[in-house]
């Protein structure tokens, strides 16, 4: 049981039932009661972790939950709100600029592997109304690299009364991969291939796995084989961790849009980047400002 959740739980529900959040959600049904599981939301505030951990409380009071979150909330570089929640949930962090996706996936699947609950933002950053960004590939990846459920969330602002909706759909798992990268030496290829192989049979078996205590006990163990099946093939960690394919992200973007409203379209690549571009043209300005 996740204490700091059962703790915090209830002055974060009293809060989100006020004027300014007006929290609501939809498809709480579809929430398993137990880990592992892996949750993808699209990204609106620093306050979505709370909505989306209040959504999912029937889990949350047995399973813990490690959101993914980038180093700069915990040095205070989005606000002080973010650095609360930062220590309230503890999380997996991600340096960006060092480039942590083995280190990053590791910990998920140590995580899921003891049945808990991981909650990922693929957007990277946050996005404005009615914009869904393009999603980073470290989601892709893990969802490749673990036989666990992928639980969509839509969450966004209400047009009618400015409050907080949640969205939760059904839980999914990635369909069997259909192609490799041709760049592969043959050896290598072939490895890959099989070690896809065997991680699609599990997840087939997983699909199938009832969604009680004892079937999610279950899924954990097969991510636990999936560890334990690396240990004997002849691929690295990085290259299990660099498995998904473009459109594997598209597929994961498609079940996230599929619960926010009519009108919300997705940003392609090209303006995620120009956004990176400028906001590290932003910050360069504001420290040279600084050493004037």
């Amino acid at each position: 049981m996740w204490l700091r959740y059962i703790v915090m739980r209830p002055p974060f529900a009293a809060l989100a039932r006020t004027k300014k959040y007006r929290l609501k959600v939809e498809g709480s049904d579809s929430v398993p009661r137990y880990g592992p599981f892996i949750v993808v939301a699209n990204h609106q505030s620093s306050t979505d972790i709370v909505a989306i951990a209040l959504a999912l409380k029937n889990a949350l009071v047995r399973s813990h939950m490690w959101p993914w979150a980038k180093v700069e909330i915990q040095k205070g570089r989005e606000g002080p709100l973010g650095r609360i929640l930062w220590n309230i949930f503890g999380v997996i962090p991600i340096d960006r600029e060092a480039g942590q996706s083995e280190e990053t996936i590791r910990s998920s699947l140590e995580y899921l592997q003891r049945g808990e609950i991981i909650c990922v933002f693929p957007e990277g950053t946050r996005y404005k109304n009615k914009e869904l960004g393009w999603f980073e590939y470290g989601v892709a990846n893990l969802a490749r690299a673990a036989p666990a459920p992928i639980l969509p969330v839509g969450i966004y602002r209400r047009e009618g009364d400015g409050g907080i909706q949640v969205n939760v759909g059904r839980p999914f798992f990635m369909p069997p991969i259909k192609a490799r990268y041709e760049r592969l030496e043959a050896l290598e290829d072939r490895v890959e291939e099989r070690v896809g192989q065997q991680i699609d049979a599990l997840k087939q078996w997983s699909a199938v796995a009832p969604r009680d205590k004892k079937g999610m006990r279950m899924i954990a163990n097969m991510i636990n084989m999936v560890v334990d099946l690396l240990g004997r093939q002849e691929i690295s960690f990085d290259r299990f961790c660099r498995m998904a394919e473009s459109e594997d992200n598209e597929f994961i973007r498609d079940r996230v849009l599929e619960l926010l409203p009519e009108g919300w379209s997705k940003v392609e690549e090209e303006k995620k980047e120009k956004k990176e571009r400028d906001k590290r043209s932003s910050s360069r300005t504001e420290n040279d400002d600084g050493n004037d």
